[in-house]
């Protein structure tokens, strides 16, 4: 199985500022300083070819679209 995350890259998140905004309005978090939000796809059963083709079709838009491949890094995280 392979996972790919999509993310919008800056500029084009604006589901993640209207989440945000919501959230500080809404449960008066007023500290919160920022949302992301992150697509998972789990695919199985492509080839490597077939992947790679479809990541830039079916899963991602790549002039908005960021994708990270297997392992979500976390903010802070150094390994």
């Amino acid at each position: 199985m392979k996972r790919l995350f999509v993310e919008k890259k800056p500029g084009f998140r604006t589901e993640a500022e209207s989440v945000l905004r919501d959230i500080q309005e809404s449960l008066h978090i007023a500290g919160l300083a920022g949302l992301r939000i992150l697509r998972r796809y789990d695919i199985e059963g492509l080839s490597d070819a077939a992947l790679a083709q479809a990541r830039n079709t079916i899963f991602s838009e790549p002039p908005v679209d960021d994708i990270i491949d297997d392992a979500l890094p976390i903010a802070g995280d150094e390994t």
